[in-house]
C-alpha cells in the first residue's frame, strides 16, 4: 500500500490558482482518492507550508491507520469518538474562505451550541442524535434556515466519518430537511413606470435597480458588473455575461432596449463619481452595503406611491402600497423573469437567460399575474341563449 499527497489547482474566482490537496491510496492495482478539505495559496508561502505539513502529518496518521487495520488491528484512532464534535466543526469553519458560507458556518455551530450544551461527542452522533437534532432545528427556526443549519453540520458528519471519528454514517440513516419553496416577489410593469419618474439622491442604486428589472442578473453580479462583463452579441445588441461556480460557466443575458438606456445613465454616473472613465474591471453600479441598498429601496418605493399611487388601477396600488414596505435587490431578478413570463415568453428560454440548471427553479417564477389570469379567462368562449320563445 502507498499513499501520495497531491493537489488540483483551483478555478474559482476567489481562489483562483489555489492548490486543494488530497491523498492518493494506491494498493494492489487500485487507486483510491481522499480529499483533506485543506487548501492553500502557493504565493503565500508561509500559510502555504504550514498546509502542506499538516496534510503530510495527516497522511502519516492515514498510512498508521490503514497498516493497522491490514494487519487486523485496532484502528488507531479509534479514541478520537470522545474527541469534541463542536471543536471539530469550528476547525472546518476556520478553513472556510467564502465570506457568506463563513458566516452560514458559524450560524450552524452556535444553533449546534445551544443545542448541546454539555457538549457532544463523536461517540454520541448517530441516527437518532441527527434526527433529534432535526427535530431541534425545525422547532426553533425558520424551515430553510434549519435546513441551512442541518447542511452544515451533515457536512461536518459525513468529514467524520471520512476521518475515522464516526463509524456509521448517520446521514445515509436520516432525510435531510426539506426545502420550502419560497414566494417569489415582484412588481408590476406600471409599479416599476412609477419608480422609473421618482428621484432620489442616490441615483446609482436608482439605476442600478431599474436596470435589474429588465436584465435580471443575480444582486450579486450586479455589484461588480464592470465593462469586462459587457460584450456586443450576435444580433448587433449587447449581453452581460459572467462565469459562475467550480466549472466557470459563462452564463450571458442579452440588454433590453429599456436596460441600455439605464446602462447609459449608469456609466454617466460612473464617470462623475470616478472623475475619469471607469477602468474595465471597475464597477459600473454604485451600490453600496446590501443593507443600504435594501433600505433606499423601500424609501423610494414609498415616495413613489405618495406621489403617483392614484395613477394605478385599484388592485396594483393595493399591491403597491404593500410591496413599498418589503422591497430588496431581488425583487428586480424576480421582476425581470416574472415580465418575460407573463408575455408569453417560453420557460426554458427564460430558465437560460437566470441560469438556471433545472427546470423547475425557473417554474417558481411562472406565477401568472391576476390581471393575466382574467385576460385569459377572458378568452373562454360563451354560449349565446337569445330570447327564445318557449310557446314557439
Amino acid at each position: 500500500m502507498r499513499l501520495k499527497l497531491k493537489h488540483r489547482v483551483l478555478n474559482a474566482k476567489d481562489r483562483k490558482g489555489w492548490h486543494s490537496f488530497f491523498i492518493e491510496i494506491y494498493d494492489s492495482g487500485t487507486r483510491v482518492y481522499e480529499p483533506l478539505n485543506m487548501v492553500a495559496d502557493p504565493k503565500d508561502k508561509g500559510k502555504y507550508r504550514a498546509a502542506m505539513q499538516f496534510c503530510l502529518d495527516v497522511m502519516a496518521k492515514r498510512q498508521v491507520e490503514l497498516s493497522s487495520i491490514a494487519a487486523g488491528m485496532k484502528p488507531a484512532n479509534e479514541g478520537h469518538r470522545k474527541g469534541d464534535f463542536i471543536l471539530y466543526c469550528q476547525r472546518i469553519a476556520d478553513k472556510v474562505v467564502n465570506k457568506k458560507s463563513q458566516e452560514n458556518w458559524q450560524d450552524a455551530i452556535k444553533s449546534l451550541a445551544r443545542c448541546e450544551t454539555d457538549g457532544l461527542t463523536f461517540g454520541e452522533i448517530d441516527k437518532a442524535w441527527l434526527s433529534d437534532f432535526q427535530s431541534h432545528l425545525l422547532e426553533n427556526y425558520s424551515q430553510n434556515t434549519a435546513r441551512t443549519y442541518s447542511t452544515k453540520i451533515r457536512q461536518a458528519i459525513g468529514m467524520a466519518v471520512r476521518d475515522g471519528h464516526i463509524k456509521e454514517n448517520p446521514n445515509d440513516l436520516v432525510k435531510q430537511i426539506q426545502e420550502r419553496e419560497g414566494e417569489i416577489k415582484y412588481l408590476y410593469f406600471e409599479e416599476i413606470m412609477l419608480l422609473d419618474k421618482t428621484p432620489h439622491r442616490h441615483k446609482g442604486r436608482r439605476v442600478a435597480f431599474l436596470f435589474n428589472c429588465f436584465v435580471p442578473v443575480r444582486p450579486g453580479d450586479l455589484a461588480v458588473l464592470s465593462e469586462a462583463n459587457i460584450r456586443p452579441s450576435s444580433d448587433g445588441g449587447f449581453e452581460v455575461y459572467f462565469r459562475q461556480g467550480k466549472k466557470q460557466r459563462i452564463e450571458s443575458i442579452p440588454i433590453a432596449q429599456q436596460g441600455m438606456v439605464y446602462l447609459k445613465q449608469a456609466r454617466e454616473l460612473a464617470k462623475v463619481r470616478l472623475g475619469r472613465e471607469p477602468k474595465p474591471h471597475e464597477p459600473i453600479f454604485d451600490i453600496g452595503h446590501k443593507k443600504w441598498y435594501g433600505t433606499m429601496l423601500k424609501t423610494w418605493a414609498k415616495r413613489a406611491y405618495d406621489k403617483h399611487g392614484d395613477e394605478l388601477s385599484a388592485e396594483i396600488r393595493t399591491h403597491f402600497s404593500w410591496a413599498c414596505q418589503d422591497l430588496s435587490p431581488h425583487w428586480a431578478r424576480h421582476t425581470g423573469a416574472t415580465m418575460l413570463l407573463n408575455v408569453g415568453a417560453d420557460l426554458d428560454a427564460v430558465g437560460e437567460i437566470l441560469g438556471h440548471r433545472d427546470r423547475k427553479t425557473t417554474m417558481r417564477y411562472a406565477k401568472i399575474q391576476p390581471r393575466t389570469k382574467r385576460n385569459t379567462i377572458a378568452l373562454m368562449p360563451s354560449i349565446s341563449t337569445g330570447d327564445d320563445d318557449d310557446d314557439a
